[in-house]
């Protein structure tokens, strides 16, 4: 992104017809100028809490609380670095919490977080909550679930869609349930004008297919987009609580994923400055061999002194010019590379406790939209439209037909993106008078998704 403000954002959460609460918790902050911008960046982040009584609700809460506050307060050292000490300090607040109070033993919470910064898309994530990319026609999911279903995928090499029989809702890592959790870092993701970001709640993915949610949220604005994907999981049940925001990029490509030269060499500095810092105690042997070749080079500039004074000195003769040029490159020299192998060694060490970033991409999915998919669309519309007619709903019959009619054209000039357009236009009509009386009317049967 070229500037802080090339971002359209919208966040919905909805408790779903199945639960009594809502357990999902959201946090969205967007850049409010461009020195915030570079410095801390766009945050979006979705917590889906577990546990009885509303411990999942407090486990979520503390989680889109702790992870933002401590980002921003070390995000000097890095978005990674920043991004994994708020995820440990939010593991650890809520195990705390969990420990102090019986009622709350094991009290956990997802937590998938989006950070959109000048040199691209930070990924941090625990749990089953996801986080996609939507570019042109691909749908990129850049989180791994940490669940049975996904582990069990893996070790078989096969699609996770294609496991059976194991609970889909068995997650093998969260925050808080224990003492120590280790979050996935990834990126940068290099943003690019019109991608779309989206990160959701398992009662979303539950029950909406992510070619789905990829074709909605590329066609629809932000808002329209989250208003509709929740409104889809409630018609096809609503089993769990659903929380979902779309974030939308805009602008041209000019200085896109460019990073700031200075922050990146302040960001080294402060890096070598802490190697240096976390040295060993007492004096290394390579700072020995520097000083020491430093002393016979101040001893050469003697030298040199001595020979415009004292010509006929047998200490200006140049073999012991030679000599002392000689033993001073070989300390140097020495001690370089000693110094050499430490930082490198410090490095790997870093290395090993830290696993560099990388921006990994665990699923694509195609968006496909058919005239035969449009026409189970069209066909859904017109039972939407009995419904309504029958149960008296008040919505907007003229701009019902509005959509109709410009989908209709839209297929006979091919354009299938827009057809799908006006089509999601018109299910949101139908959806708001559908919500005032859900708990009452029976879920529909949305099928043109299938």
């Amino acid at each position: 992104m070229a500037s802080f403000d090339q971002i359209e954002c919208a966040v919905l959460t909805d408790v779903g017809l199945k639960r009594g609460y809502n357990q999902d918790s959201n946090y969205l902050a967007l850049a409010s100028d461009e020195t915030q911008w570079q410095e801390l960046g766009h945050v979006l982040l979705v917590a889906d809490g577990m546990g009885a009584h509303a411990v999942g609700e407090k486990a979520s809460e503390q989680a889109v609380k702790t992870i933002p506050h401590v980002f921003s307060k070390h995000v000097k050292d890095g978005a990674p670095e920043s991004l994994r000490k708020a995820f440990y300090e939010a593991n650890s607040t809520i195990h705390s919490c969990g420990q102090e109070n019986s009622e709350f033993r094991g009290m956990g919470t997802t937590a998938t977080g989006i950070v959109i910064r000048p040199e691209g898309a930070w990924i941090g994530h625990v749990g089953d909550s996801r986080a996609y990319r939507i570019r042109g026609k691909l749908v990129e999911q850049l989180t791994y679930d940490h669940s049975l279903v996904w582990e069990y995928a893996r070790l078989k090499k096969i699609d996770p869609e294609d496991v059976k029989d194991i609970p889909s809702n068995y997650i093998n890592r969260c925050l808080g349930p224990e003492a120590i959790v280790e979050p996935d870092i990834e990126g940068p993701h290099k943003i690019e004008p019109g991608d779309c970001f989206l990160i959701c709640s398992d009662g979303l993915t539950g029950l909406v297919k992510d070619s789905e949610l990829g074709a909605i949220t590329s066609c629809l604005s932000a808002q329209e987009a989250c208003k509709l994907l929740v409104d889809l999981a409630n018609l096809r049940g609503g089993h769990d609580n659903i929380t979902v925001i779309v974030a939308k990029i805009s602008g041209t490509s000019q200085g896109l994923n460019s990073s700031n030269t200075t922050d990146q060499n302040t960001t080294l500095f402060n890096k070598a400055l802490d190697r240096f810092k976390n040295l060993k105690p007492g004096i290394p042997w390579w700072f020995i061999c520097l000083m020491f070749g430093l002393f016979l080079a101040i001893c050469l500039i003697g030298i040199k002194a001595l020979d415009q004074s004292h010509s006929d000195s047998f200490l200006t003769g140049d073999l012991v010019k030679f000599s002392v040029i000689f033993i001073a490159l070989i300390f140097f020299i020495a001690g370089s590379i000693g110094f050499f192998i430490q930082f490198q060694n410090s490095k790997e060490e870093e290395t090993i406790a830290f696993p560099t970033p990388s921006a990994r991409i665990h699923r694509k999915t195609l968006i496909e939209i058919t005239q035969a998919s449009l026409s189970k669309m069209e066909k859904q519309i017109e039972a939407f439209q009995k419904r309504a007619e029958i149960k008296h709903w008040d919505f907007n019959s003229e701009a019902l037909e509005n959509h109709k009619s410009l989908a209709k054209e839209a297929v006979s000039k091919n354009d299938f993106a827009e057809a799908f357009k006006q089509y999601c236009l018109s299910m949101l009509l139908f959806s708001g008078p559908w919500i005032k009386q859900r708990k009452e009317d029976s879920p529909m049967e949305i099928f043109w998704g299938k």
